[in-house]
């Protein structure tokens, strides 16, 4: 399985750590990709090298499509990809501000969807036809869309609709979500 992962300048690499480590483990081939650059720098600053531009991939071999959150950059060549993908029958995921790529796309039409958009705000770019829930995270229909705090449940569902075996959930939230635990407790 084909896994792609779509990166651009300041974007949260908390949001890629789990699925990554989660599609890695279980030796699935995960493809770091963007639009024209060869190196992307995080919004911590690390700098990531890109495996493909998207010019040098075939839609055709991508699996799982994964967009994280951070300052979006829209450009057409990822909208396009989107679109391809989803025509293709492929899994796209997108977290935080990811999710706006895909609504660039047209994607979330008729689908519920949620990502970091608050009640009491207005949003221009949001469909009119699709259906925001404000929930940590919604799967319809091979699209996959979540809160920024919501990174783990994001990752466990893109793995679930790849058809791979996750194991005991509760290891997972234990382990990803405890820091919240252990703040309190360290001085």
């Amino acid at each position: 399985m084909n896994v792609a992962i779509y990166l651009y300048d300041n974007y949260y690499e908390t949001e890629l750590c789990i699925p990554t480590l989660m599609f890695k483990q279980s030796k699935q081939n995960v493809i770091i990709i963007s639009s024209e650059q060869e190196v992307i720098t995080c919004v911590d600053g690390k700098r990531i090298l890109v495996d493909k531009k998207i010019s040098e991939i075939d839609p055709k071999d991508i699996d799982v499509l994964i967009i994280p959150g951070g300052g979006a950059i829209i450009k057409d060549d990822i909208v396009q990809l989107i679109k391809i993908c989803e025509k293709n029958g492929a899994i796209i995921g997108g977290i935080c501000a990811g999710v706006d790529y895909m609504i660039h796309a047209g994607i979330l039409s008729g689908r519920k969807y949620t990502g970091y958009y608050e009640k009491d705000k207005t949003y221009d770019h949001l469909p009119t036809d699709g259906i925001l829930t404000y929930s940590m995270y919604e799967s319809d229909r091979k699209m996959v869309t979540a809160k920024p705090e919501a990174y783990l449940e994001f990752a466990l569902e893109l793995y679930h609709l790849a058809g791979l075996d996750v194991g005991p959930v509760d290891g997972y939230l234990e382990w990803f979500k405890a820091p919240f635990c252990w703040k309190a407790n360290w001085k």
